[in-house]
């Protein structure tokens, strides 16, 4: 309020002029300058908070919040589990707390990063003397978690089995269809990385990550790289989630006969698709 008129609201670090036919009236430059001089203290004081409580979160639009304010925004870095962020935040904000600020986001972010992607990341840093070992690390790290075994099937057999299994000790799961890593496929690490990613990537927002909880999804216009990414292998019109896909197979392999093997409830419990669907895939 300036002179007991309403001007305007600080929403989380950002001062927001009402455009009234009040304010219209007068110099809006004159109302700014008014204004700003009376929140730098609050806006110290809002950044000492948070840099103090640490309840801050980011969304699925590459904002992290404060509040349910955006406070700062991630932006692309030099590689795309290593992004730079810009802080939203005032003119009138001070050099000193903003720097506060910005040095506190910075760390948050590279340590919620490291909490939720810390099988993927672990990729970059561990040595490997074995060249082919190496090449199939390298694979997975660049397609973020996920590749499909066909693509690289050349360096999956170079691979002893002495070797493979140091596989398992880093996370990665060789599949019949894909080589991924497990833990990537819940859904925070999968919003998380696959966000960065399409950041990286200047990828369409308009690409959706499925639904937590779904193993199956029936689409034909659904973006085949962009579900792979997310977990999800292509069959015509049907999507299924790789780990689950692994399952099955192996369900699949224990009931056969001869070569023949009977659908179960269990198979397409597994999925949580119709029985119809099931026949068609």
């Amino acid at each position: 309020l300036i002179d007991g008129q309403y001007v305007g609201e600080l929403k989380g670090l950002k001062f927001n002029i009402e455009l009234t036919s009040k304010t219209l009236d007068t110099d809006i430059k004159s109302i700014k300058k008014a204004a700003r001089k009376g929140i730098i203290e609050e806006l110290s004081k809002r950044i000492k908070n948070i840099v103090g409580e640490k309840k801050i979160s980011t969304g699925g639009d590459n904002k992290i919040y404060w509040n349910e304010n955006p406070i700062a925004k991630i932006r692309k870095g030099n590689d795309y589990l290593n992004p730079e962020i810009e802080i939203l935040a005032d003119d009138s904000l001070l050099k000193g707390p903003k720097s506060d600020l910005e040095s506190f986001v910075k760390n948050w972010l590279s340590e919620y990063i490291n909490s939720e992607l810390k099988d993927l990341l672990n990729l970059k840093k561990i040595k490997i003397h074995n060249q082919y070992l190496r090449a199939l690390v390298f694979q997975i790290y660049e397609n973020n978690g996920i590749v499909k075994r066909n693509q690289i099937e050349n360096i999956v057999k170079s691979i002893s089995k002495e070797e493979r299994k140091k596989l398992w000790g880093m996370g990665i799961k060789i599949g019949k269809y894909h080589i991924y890593l497990p833990k990537m496929l819940k859904p925070k690490a999968v919003a998380l990385r696959v966000n960065l990613w399409k950041l990286f990537y200047d990828m369409e927002t308009n690409t959706q990550i499925p639904k937590s909880g779904l193993n199956f999804i029936e689409s034909k216009n659904l973006d085949k790289r962009f579900l792979l990414l997310c977990g999800f292998e292509n069959f015509k019109n049907f999507f299924v989630r790789v780990d689950i896909l692994e399952k099955l197979f192996i369900n699949i392999l224990d009931k056969t006969v001869a070569r023949k093997f009977k659908i179960n409830s269990e198979m397409m419990n597994l999925l949580g698709c119709s029985k119809e669907n099931f026949y068609k895939l």
